[in-house]
């Protein structure tokens, strides 16, 4: 095009000038030959390629087009975006690499929320305070860590996942750094707040990463090793009690910073971007910012301009924080489901809390632990999680089988409802997700019965300790069968339904072990430990309730029938 845009350039300023063209023999068989010989010269160079400039004036017209993944592209265009892949066909190395650096980022912040009790008499003595003011680190952690993920998560929708993960880890690393560098305890609690912020995206994100690079069926086992992280936080008190008693608590924060930099500095080499929509828009700048036709295409030919359809309808950043900040708490007092599940997972996930707080004051008081030996108790909670996530491939299977198909229990049948107008698939049954939760949760009560009776004396501490393991287990399966079937039921919804969970979770969480001394000193171990097991026997009528009538009130749910 450009060799016969030149030729009609030299015709017209030969004209212009009236000098005559030189003529050769043969006339206009030879001036056809030259004409040919010049397109085909133009033909046999390399199709050269030039940006694209909007605001030149070109009379080719332009052809609106949505790409996707599979969206089939000549060998020009994939060239041109090869290093942009989908990050569900990314190799299985690439998935586990990336997924395992999300999960260690959660063990390190439960790793972090344990280990501040481990220095908590310590801060009291050097600061003049007592432990239950020392305490209110962790509610302020954990409301941080429950309501910023409402701010942040749709950042992580416009910018990506990794520039959010790194400016919160950075925050996070900032603040494990000043923790030990205040003199006062006012300012030791409010960098405690931010240190909560910076850590929230590490439970958040996380789920929402492994989401974003498995597809559904793979997704079982890696958000069971995101549970387990989640509840191995006891490794952080066990540490930290060894490093305190030699080293002073400042060493708690400070071995701390280490092992974070080191992950950073990780994640901000070998962490790839892998949110879908955002690395599909990429793809389509840059087919959109090159003119990649061949230089000898001819201006009549319509241009391409590629756009994602998921980033053309998502909501603006404003609309998405306010329904980030509202919407949570929308499905929390509107949805029976919601609120009755996050009740469920906020007092297992208290329990939790609770060990590592009444773990060193029962059994030092009971027999004479001291710190360090109190600190490995903790291991028990590490030991309950892997049992659960044992146990996670036979409720995979009984999901798998069952979901699709009516339960084959008699009583079940007999009492469970299908309404026709319902608006949801009659052959769909995501209740399956609860079936072993509906046995396992009831041993976080068997846990605690044990936890108060078998705290005496006379009776070897091994028990105690295998108690814990049990509340353990039990809180385990509680905490996938809610993730799981959030997911199910109310699909594009299910990240505010996990939001006003997490939110009720953390902030219980962070509230009970302040009432733990003086519940358990003044009832009594025993009378407390019962006191809670009741109440979560109770709570474990439950995922009872959802499998037996789960699809009347599922009929009942304007979400969840306008999803399915």
């Amino acid at each position: 095009m450009f060799n016969e845009l030149c030729v009609r350039n030299t015709k017209i300023k030969s004209k212009k000038n009236k000098a005559p063209l030189p003529q050769k023999c043969g006339g206009g068989i030879h001036s056809a030959l030259l004409q040919a010989n010049s397109v085909a010269a133009a033909c046999s160079t390399p199709p050269k390629y030039k940006m694209y400039q909007p605001n030149q004036t070109s009379s080719r017209e332009t052809t609106l087009r949505y790409l996707t993944w599979d969206t089939p592209l000549s060998d020009q265009h994939e060239k041109a975006v090869q290093k942009i892949r989908d990050p569900t066909k990314w190799p299985a190395q690439e998935k586990h690499f990336v997924a395992g650096l999300s999960i260690l980022t959660t063990f390190m912040a439960a790793y972090s929320i344990s280990a501040y009790v481990s220095g908590v008499s310590s801060i009291a003595a050097e600061y003049g305070s007592s432990r239950t003011v020392v305490l209110v680190g962790m509610p302020t952690f954990q409301t941080a860590f429950a309501a910023a993920p409402m701010v942040l998560a749709p950042f992580s929708e416009f910018v990506g996942r990794k520039p959010v993960f790194l400016s919160t880890y950075g925050l996070y690393i900032l603040c494990t750094l000043l923790i030990p560098l205040v003199n006062n305890l006012s300012g030791l609690l409010i960098t405690r707040f931010f240190q909560g912020v910076g850590a929230s995206t590490f439970s958040t994100m996380v789920g929402g990463i492994i989401a974003d690079i498995y597809q559904p069926h793979e997704r079982g086992m890696p958000m069971s090793l995101f549970a387990t992280a989640s509840f191995s936080g006891g490794i952080g008190q066990l540490a930290s009690n060894f490093v305190v008693e030699p080293l002073g608590w400042r060493w708690i924060y400070w071995h701390q910073l280490i092992a974070n930099a080191l992950l950073m500095a990780l994640i901000f080499f070998f962490f790839q971007e892998c949110r879908g929509p955002l690395l599909l828009s990429r793809r389509a700048k840059i087919l959109n910012s090159a003119d990649l036709a061949p230089c000898n295409e001819k201006l009549s030919t319509p241009r391409i301009t590629w756009k994602v359809k998921e980033e053309e309808e998502r909501a603006t950043l404003k609309q998405m924080i306010r329904i980030s900040l509202t919407r949570p708490f929308y499905l929390l007092f509107t949805e029976p489901v919601v609120f009755w599940f996050s009740m469920w997972i906020s007092f297992s996930w208290a329990l939790l809390f609770m060990f590592y707080v009444s773990v060193p004051l029962t059994f030092e008081t009971t027999y004479s632990f001291t710190p360090r030996q109190a600190g490995l108790v903790m291991l028990a909670t590490v030991v309950g999680a892997g049992l659960g996530n044992l146990c996670y491939p036979f409720q995979e299977r009984l999901y798998r089988k069952y979901v699709t198909e009516q339960p084959r229990f008699s009583l079940l049948r007999q009492f469970r409802k299908r309404p026709d107008s319902s608006g949801l698939c009659s052959d769909w049954n995501p209740e399956a997700r609860l079936y072993t939760a509906c046995l396992l949760s009831v041993a976080m009560s068997i846990g605690m019965f044990m936890y108060g009776s078998l705290m005496m004396p006379d009776i070897h501490w091994i028990f105690a300790v295998l108690s814990v393991t049990v509340v353990t287990f039990g809180s385990y399966s509680i905490y996938l069968a809610v993730f799981t079937y959030f997911a199910d039921v109310y699909a594009t919804y299910a990240s505010s339904a996990m939001a006003a969970q997490s939110f009720c979770r953390n902030a219980v969480a962070g509230a009970l072990p302040l009432g733990v001394t003086p519940m358990f000193t003044n009832l009594g171990f025993m009378e407390a430990s019962l006191l809670l097991g009741g109440f979560g026997l109770l709570m474990s009528v439950v995922p009872l309730v959802l499998v037996v009538l789960g699809p009347e009130i599922r009929a009942r749910s304007k979400f969840a029938k306008s999803l399915h």
